[in-house]
């Protein structure tokens, strides 16, 4: 396995994503933001498939990435020309110095989520296994979690916006988007080892599950939901008969 792939991958995304950066920066518009990160996994994807893809694994994880990624970036295109504005950009979006840190740390991130992705490509041609059947069901059950949370958040804040979502699938989960997004790059990771790929593409999981857990994703969320609504009995409630991420376990 050739190493230096994996640090090509992170120039190559930082490159792309400086590059958005550039005209969000002059634009000053969430429009592209919001695109952003899905597509650079899209980028990463199809190039890394037209250079080292010879095989019907190599075929199957890229349709996987492609269907998270195209479903994800519509998704967040649609809700963005909705609200006109992504609030999670107000601090830093006019300021060039902290909004271009935000890029540099997506592009990292979506080259290191994506080894998995890589080292599939990169292994030798075999056929499918359990492992990977395996993976590759875990990673579709996530992408269909991650699709049914968000579409129903959507529609019940269109609805309610004052209001803290607590229905459907967010019944029993305060997070099933966030939920279905680490079972689908978890489940490329278990892809990637059953292909004989080795324990560099886990990299790739851990680093998104510490984002999620504990600095982008989960944390200002939860903090922004206690400020709106820790004052009211009812989420007080909701928080105490819910769990984090998994039903029962956290």
């Amino acid at each position: 396995m050739d190493m230096s792939v994996y640090f090509v991958a992170i120039a190559f995304s930082v490159l792309f994503n400086l590059i958005l950066y550039v005209f969000a920066y002059l634009l000053q518009t969430d429009k592209i933001t919001d695109l952003s990160y899905s597509l650079t996994f899209v980028v990463i994807a199809i190039s890394g498939f037209m250079k080292f893809g010879d095989s019907q694994l190599d075929f199957i994880i890229l349709c996987l990435v492609l269907m998270w990624a195209f479903r994800l970036g519509a998704y967040l295109f649609y809700r963005i020309l909705k609200i006109g504005h992504d609030d999670r950009f107000d601090d830093i979006r006019s300021n060039p110095i902290s909004f271009l840190k935000f890029w540099i740390m997506q592009g990292i991130t979506c080259a290191l989520v994506s080894f998995p992705v890589i080292a599939v490509y990169q292994s030798p041609t075999i056929d499918m296994n359990a492992g990977f059947a395996i993976g590759a069901l875990l990673s579709f059950a996530g992408f269909f979690i991650e699709t049914m949370a968000d579409f129903q958040k959507f529609n019940f804040k269109l609805q309610n916006p004052k209001k803290f979502m607590n229905e459907g699938i967010w019944k029993k989960i305060r997070h099933p988007n966030y939920t279905g997004e680490l079972m689908f790059w978890w489940g490329t990771f278990i892809c990637a080892l059953s292909t004989g790929a080795g324990w560099l593409p886990i990299l790739g999981p851990i680093w998104i599950s510490l984002i999620i857990l504990k600095f982008s994703g989960i944390p200002p969320l939860e903090t922004k939901w206690e400020k709106n609504y820790g004052n009211q009995e009812s989420f007080k409630n909701y928080w105490q008969n819910s769990y984090r991420l998994v039903p029962f376990v956290y």
